[in-house]
């Protein structure tokens, strides 16, 4: 029996890694997941590796037991990035074609992109993505792909995410320290964004917010493209804090009592009866009301959207999304839609999930924690674009990206 290619999604952040192992079906194109794990990584804070003896040895829990269940080793390992070290930018680029016929090929379109690349930036950072926002071809913009079209001046607006070169490398040690190869390393809202939003809210407008544990990651989607990106790092985990000191009880305790009666604002409370909180040492148990859980949870979250919006009005587009799409853990907890449309001056809000009809998954899988895992995946595979990856390995003392993988080469992938 042929061995079957697996493609793995590793997210990177929020405290934890989470992994998405899924196989692709050459024959009708579609993505099946195969089997998915999730563990707490002390190592990592905020998407950046603070320890790497501990974040490889839960990498080797998380990959490891994912290998072990479905009796295969993983093919092809796409990690995801979030963090505060992450930066995004707007770029212009040109190329002239001097050919006779004038007709725009793929070369020139890549030349084009490479120079929008050609930017200033630190000499600790790298590019990890680069997505075209639009084309223009003697001066008249609006162009989606100008590939076989006539023009003597090619432009193109690219939006460019960066990372810390030493936060990249200090990951890739930890993930090839137990024998794992990384085919490619992108920022985790741009597979995000392709697997929740629909083409029809890129083009209308949208602002997806992904609301994680330690970090919260902002996008701003215009005309189809990605338009403005931002990592902020502060995430839900506060809210766990908050109510572990306001409830006097462990984290652990903290975190199910928030997944499990959590609500943000007074019409999303049912009613003011008591729930059970047990001690710190476990050992007794105390009562208290849930509208007491709602005076700890409804500030924090204000707070936390407040950030997001000061990002947003920085970004030179906040008039422009109508709708907003919240995904990760921290959009499970009710009423957040509504802080949502008051805070952040949205229309309108939706919980947002991987698109069902792009792969084929047990319901388990479609829990908030694994979008952006399953999201690198797909990632990975659509339009082939899995097949354009350079795959070696990575070495110490040289450029992290000349060794783990050129960027996509299609550049249809990031547009969505």
């Amino acid at each position: 029996m042929a061995k079957t290619n697996i493609i793995a999604g590793l997210d990177v952040g929020s405290g934890k890694l989470t992994c998405i192992a899924a196989a692709q079906d050459y024959d009708t194109g579609t993505l099946q997941v195969l089997a998915g794990r999730s563990a707490p990584c002390r190592g990592v804070e905020g998407g950046v590796v603070k320890d790497i003896r501990e974040t490889s040895a839960a990498v080797q829990h998380v990959l490891g037991g994912v290998e072990r269940e479905l009796n295969e080793n993983i093919s092809t390992l796409i990690v995801g990035l979030r963090g505060s070290h992450l930066s995004s930018y707007t770029s212009h680029g040109t190329y002239n074609i001097s050919r006779m016929d004038k007709e725009i090929t793929q070369t020139d379109i890549n030349l084009a992109i490479e120079n929008a690349k050609a930017i200033s930036i630190d000499s600790d950072k790298e590019i990890i993505n680069t997505i075209p926002q639009g084309f223009f071809i003697d001066k008249q913009k609006g162009i989606s792909n100008p590939e076989g079209m006539e023009g003597s001046l090619l432009e193109v607006d690219v939006h460019i995410t960066t990372a810390a070169s030493t936060h990249l490398n200090n990951l890739a040690k930890a993930i090839q320290r137990p024998g794992y190869r990384i085919d490619n390393m992108v920022y985790g809202l741009v597979p995000l964004g392709n697997a929740v939003l629909t083409q029809e809210e890129k083009e209308m407008g949208v602002m997806l917010v992904d609301l994680g544990g330690e970090t919260m990651s902002v996008g701003i989607y215009l005309d189809g493209m990605l338009r403005f990106s931002r990592d902020i790092p502060y995430g839900c985990d506060l809210i766990t804090r908050d109510l572990s000191c306001g409830l006097r009880t462990s984290r652990q305790h903290a975190q199910e009592i928030k997944e499990k009666y959590g609500v943000c604002e007074p019409t999303s409370l049912d009613e003011d009866g008591e729930i059970p909180v047990p001690s710190l040492d476990g050992r007794t148990v105390h009562n208290i009301k849930k509208s007491f859980i709602l005076d700890i949870i409804q500030p924090r979250m204000e707070e936390l959207l407040e950030y997001v919006r000061r990002s947003v009005e920085q970004s030179g587009y906040k008039d422009y999304p109508l709708l907003g799409v919240l995904t990760g853990g921290g959009s499970q907890l009710k009423g957040v839609s509504g802080h949502c449309l008051n805070i952040l001056g949205l229309k309108e809000v939706r919980l947002g999930g991987v698109q069902r009809d792009l792969l084929t998954a047990n319901e388990e899988f479609f829990d908030p924690k694994y979008s952006t895992a399953m999201a690198l995946a797909l990632y990975a595979c659509q339009e082939n674009g899995y097949e354009d990856f350079q795959r070696e390995g990575y070495e110490n003392n040289a450029s992290l990206f000349g060794k783990i993988g050129k960027a996509f080469k299609n550049f249809n992938l990031f547009g969505g």
